[in-house]
């Protein structure tokens, strides 16, 4: 499979060539990306991919919405959009580890230095009440400083001057851990950040696991053969080699700038906050780079970060209760899960293992599998007539949770909770469901008696 982002867009334009609108006329990076994205998503319900072709103050052309449709997702990873938990499952089972290469086009152009110059990028603010141009498609390559262990991840990165940014680091997370083992020696953390890829190494840069998992191998998973990778020119870390445009640089210790406020995927301004410092080194890119956006907390960064973390908690919940029949992730912080209960006290043990697996989770409702989480009508149902509040809801106090909850007191220091929305003692002995005879629905169709 070519692993570079422009042999997908090829693909999208011959496979689903709606889906994909070139803008040609001049368009201002402050607001007017993120405005036309949303006014397509809520008042023509359409979710395209953008290619921007003249945004003030750059050359480089912007691509954003790439994420947005499950479909063109599936389309990444030669699946089904209803086989994606799958296909990626079967790439965590099965990773690929990568393959080091000598030369690719991302290092078409190399600037180092004093030529690097992060003014020359697109200039966007995403949101009213931003604090700043963030570099929002940025996916982090970093190796821990005391082992041979990489990590892969998304970090938005607040511009500070030609050579300087903030980056958010979420707290317990892999690369915040790389950076605390560099700083305690009074280190920089070497890292690179990768702009305009292919969805898959999206995909995998999201996957979530232990630390010595690789991600990298979850994109040759993905890929089903060996992600290329080539060595950067001022470290040692290795970055695909048939990306777009990758930013060398490192992580300085000790070292705190004010970062934000910057519009989040939960929904909300968060305010200014102390983060930490990336020096840029280098900038390497292909002759004709395209600029890639992603659109916080819409459905091109929604929908993106949906499937791994869906992939991980399924992984997770299978791992105690083998009956799970489905996960669903469809809010902030937020899963849905159904299973076949076939003991009491499994609906339990499945909030426990999504609580216990993914960070963020703040809230989990477990259903019966006649339940269809992906209907939130149903699910609701589910709560209304399968669950007492003093008897199925169970609240952990005092645990570590995303930093970017802005209902916490402390940044990340929250309280979660679960509902079991499964029927008591068990479906089989529960009150029965309504329902038209099997036999009766089948032989009626509704152009019989419908215009």
């Amino acid at each position: 499979m070519a692993q570079d982002l422009r042999s997908y867009l090829d693909l999208v334009k011959r496979e689903r060539p709606e889906e994909f609108v070139i803008i040609s006329r001049d368009v201002d990076p402050a607001y007017e990306i993120t405005a036309l994205v949303v006014k397509l998503e809520k008042e023509a319900r359409k979710r395209p991919v953008l290619l921007f072709e003249k945004v003030r103050g750059t050359s480089f052309p912007v691509l954003t919405n790439l994420h947005a449709s499950r479909a063109r997702l599936a389309l990444a990873l030669n699946a089904a959009p209803d086989a994606l938990l799958t296909t990626y499952l079967r790439a965590m089972d099965t990773p690929i580890p990568p393959r080091v290469v000598k030369t690719g086009a991302v290092k078409d152009v190399v600037r180092i230095g004093k030529d690097v110059n992060l003014l020359e990028l697109p200039q966007i603010i995403h949101h009213e009440g931003d604090g700043g141009v963030f570099l929002t498609s940025a996916i982090s390559f970093a190796r821990d400083p005391s082992a041979d262990i990489w990590n892969c991840a998304y970090n938005r990165l607040m511009l500070k001057g030609r050579d300087t940014t903030s980056i958010h680091l979420t707290l317990g997370k892999h690369l915040w851990e790389f950076h605390r083992l560099a700083e305690k020696r009074n280190v920089p953390l070497p890292v690179a950040f990768v702009i305009g890829a292919h969805p898959v190494i999206a995909l995998g840069a999201l996957a979530i696991g232990s630390v010595d998992e690789d991600e990298r191998a979850i994109m040759g998973g993905l890929f089903g053969e060996p992600l290329e990778l080539i060595k950067c020119e001022t470290n040692d870390v290795l970055v695909p080699a048939h990306a777009e445009l990758v930013i060398e640089a490192e992580i300085l210790p000790h070292e705190r700038v004010p970062e934000g406020p910057f519009g989040e995927f939960t929904g909300y301004s968060l305010g200014e906050r102390q983060r930490e410092v990336v020096k840029v080194k280098a900038i390497t890119h292909r002759r004709d780079a395209i600029f890639q956006d992603i659109s916080v907390a819409h459905l091109d960064h929604m929908l993106l970060s949906t499937i791994p973390i869906e992939a991980n908690l399924y992984r997770a919940v299978r791992a105690m209760v083998p009956s799970v029949k489905a996960v669903r992730v469809p809010a902030p912080f937020t899963c849905f899960v159904s299973l076949e209960q076939r003991i009491a006290g499994q609906a339990k043990n499945a909030i426990l293992s999504v609580l216990g697996a993914d960070l963020y989770m703040k809230r989990v409702v477990v259903v019966d599998h006649d339940v269809d989480v992906f209907d939130d009508r149903q699910v609701n149902w589910a709560i209304a007539t399968r669950c007492q509040p003093d008897r199925d809801i169970t609240v952990i106090t005092h645990a570590r949770g995303s930093d970017l909850d802005p209902s916490t007191k402390e940044d990340g220091y929250t309280a979660k909770w679960g509902i079991d929305a499964t029927a008591k003692p068990s479906l089989a002995a529960y009150t029965p469901r309504h329902r038209v005879p099997p036999a009766v629905f089948e032989r009626l169709s509704l152009k019989d008696y419908l215009p």
